[in-house]
C-alpha cells in the first residue's frame, strides 16, 4: 500500500483544530460480495498478518489437529495472555504430548498488564504460551503432529501444515502474490485489502465444517480471541460478527448477514479502526442499534475528563 492507495478515514481534533490524521484504505462488501463502498483503494495489496488467523485454524484442523472449541478460538487468537489464555495453550500442547519448549514463536510478557504485573512479583519468566500468537502456534504443533510430518520445522512454508495453510487462504480470499515472514515467524502472506473482505465473507457463510467450527469458536468463546474488554472480543460478544485484527492497522469484520468490512491504516496504527469498522457496519444496517449504542460508549476514545472533552473524532469525513 502506498500513500497514493489512500483516503483520510481517521481525523483527531482538539478545540476544533485537527491534531492528527490517520491515512488508508477501507472497503465495504454486501452479502453478495458486490461493493458497496470504497474509500482509498481496495485493490492495494498488504499483509493481513493477524487477520488471517481464523483460516490458518482451518488449515490446522484439515491437518487433523484434535481442538475443543475453546482451543479452535484461542488458535485464531490475538490474544493479551492472560493466565487463562496461557492455560489453553498449554492444554493444547500437553494433549499431544507437547511442552511450551515446542513453540517456535517468541517469549514475551502478556500484553494484559495485570498478568504481567502479577507475573513478575511471581518472579515468573518471560513466556511463550504468554505470546499472542501462542494459540496458533499450539495448533499448528497439533496439526503436524496428527498429519505425522514432523514438528521441527512447523513454520518452514514448505511444511505441509503451512502448504496447507496457503491452500486454504487462497481456497477462501483469493491470490497471494507475495510470501514474508511474520513477527511470529510464521509465513505472512500478501493480499489486496479486497481479498481479506471476502475472505471472511466467504468464512461466516461457508458450509464447509472446519470453517463453520472456526466461526462457531469464536461466537462461543470471544474473550480466547482477544480478551474481555477488548474491542474484537466485545465486538464478538455483543453483535455476532467475527472481528479480528492484524498488526500494522487492519482489521475485518464480518457481520451475521455476512456484510464484511476491511481497514487497512498506512500508518500502521490502530486508533479508529474498531470504530470505523463498526460505523461503517452500522450505516449499512449490519448490527443492531442497542449493540451499536453500546459498543459505541464502550469504545469511544473520547472520555469524560475537560480534556477529553476538547478532544473530537471524525471516521470517514463523519463527525463521531
Amino acid at each position: 500500500m502506498d500513500i497514493s492507495d489512500c483516503a483520510q478515514l481517521v481525523q483527531v481534533s482538539r478545540n476544533g483544530v485537527t491534531e492528527s490524521r490517520h491515512y488508508g484504505a477501507a472497503v465495504v462488501l454486501g452479502p453478495d460480495g458486490t461493493t458497496l463502498m470504497a474509500l482509498g483503494n481496495p485493490e492495494a495489496l498488504i499483509f493481513p498478518r493477524s487477520a488471517v488467523k481464523p483460516f490458518q485454524a482451518i488449515a490446522s484442523l484439515r491437518c487433523g489437529a484434535e481442538l475443543d472449541d475453546e482451543q479452535l478460538a484461542l488458535a485464531c487468537a490475538s490474544h493479551i495472555g492472560t493466565f487463562a489464555h496461557q492455560d489453553v495453550a498449554r492444554r493444547m500442547l500437553a494433549s499431544a504430548g507437547l511442552n511450551e519448549s515446542d513453540l517456535q514463536c517468541p517469549q514475551s510478557w502478556p500484553v494484559d498488564s495485570a498478568t504481567r504485573t502479577q507475573m513478575t512479583l511471581e518472579h515468573l519468566p518471560k513466556s511463550a504460551v504468554a505470546f499472542n500468537c501462542s494459540g496458533k502456534h499450539a495448533g499448528f504443533l497439533l496439526a503436524a503432529k496428527a498429519s505425522g510430518s514432523g514438528t521441527a520445522g512447523y513454520l518452514d512454508p514448505d511444511h505441509p501444515v503451512q502448504r496447507m495453510a496457503r491452500s486454504v487462504l487462497e481456497e477462501f480470499c483469493g491470490p497471494l502474490p507475495f510470501t514474508g515472514i511474520d513477527g511470529c515467524g510464521a509465513p505472512a502472506v500478501q493480499m489486496s485489502l479486497k481479498s481479506l473482505a471476502h475472505g471472511f465473507q466467504q468464512l461466516v457463510v461457508s458450509e464447509q465444517k472446519e470453517a463453520q467450527r472456526v466461526v462457531a469458536a469464536m461466537r462461543n468463546h470471544p474473550w480466547a480471541v482477544r480478551g474481555k474488554g477488548h474491542p474484537n472480543s466485545e465486538v464478538i460478544e455483543q453483535t455476532g460478527a467475527i472481528a479480528k485484527l492484524g498488526a500494522e492497522g487492519v482489521l475485518a469484520m464480518a457481520a451475521p448477514n455476512s456484510l464484511t468490512v476491511a481497514i487497512k491504516m498506512l500508518d500502521g496504527s490502530s486508533r479508529g479502526t474498531d470504530l470505523l469498522a463498526l460505523s461503517l457496519l452500522h450505516e449499512f444496517s449490519a448490527i443492531e442499534e442497542a449493540a451499536y449504542r453500546d459498543l459505541r460508549q464502550q469504545l469511544q476514545p473520547v472520555g469524560g475528563t475537560a480534556g477529553a472533552r476538547a478532544a473530537g473524532l471524525q471516521l470517514a469525513g463523519a463527525d463521531f
